[in-house]
């Protein structure tokens, strides 16, 4: 039996810039908000609470819901598994206190490369998902559904 998996991404800016994990793998460099999926009877902004300070180290007060996306790996797709699907929820956050210069997680996902701040239009040129979210910011939309990737 296939299931839907349920992950959480905090939005947390500073200056202008957005929080965001590196990744790398043969492919190369590719940017994601701190996040990742809930456990069993873990609540969602519990999920979010210990996935933002595994990956980053940060401790964050999770905000209002902002946005909701669909990952579902189609029949072309290589980079996810076949049966792939995922419903992502975007929280607004702040965090508990400044992150040091040298962010870094405990407990970082095995293809993390690190932790930076990036400001939005310079995620326009990178490798960062999802893009909608970033066209949801430049329309100046606050929350909604961004669809399925």
């Amino acid at each position: 039996m296939t299931t839907i998996r349920t992950a959480a991404r905090a939005i947390i800016r500073h200056e202008g810039r957005l929080l965001v994990i590196r990744y790398r793998d043969e492919r190369g460099d590719r940017y994601a908000l701190p996040g990742g999926g809930q456990r069993h009877r873990e609540g969602m902004e519990a999920a979010l609470v210990r996935e933002v300070e595994e990956e980053t180290g940060a401790s964050i007060r999770v905000g209002p819901l902002r946005f909701v996306r669909e990952c579902i790996a189609g029949p072309e797709d290589r980079a996810l598994p076949p049966d792939f699907h995922q419903v992502e929820l975007f929280f607004e956050c702040t965090l508990e206190r400044p992150l040091s210069k040298d962010i870094r997680g405990q407990e970082q996902d095995p293809d993390q490369e690190g932790v930076e701040w990036r400001e939005e239009e310079e995620l326009r040129q990178l490798c960062f998902f999802p893009r909608a979210l970033l066209d949801a910011f430049e329309r100046g939309q606050e929350f909604g559904y961004l669809g399925v990737v």
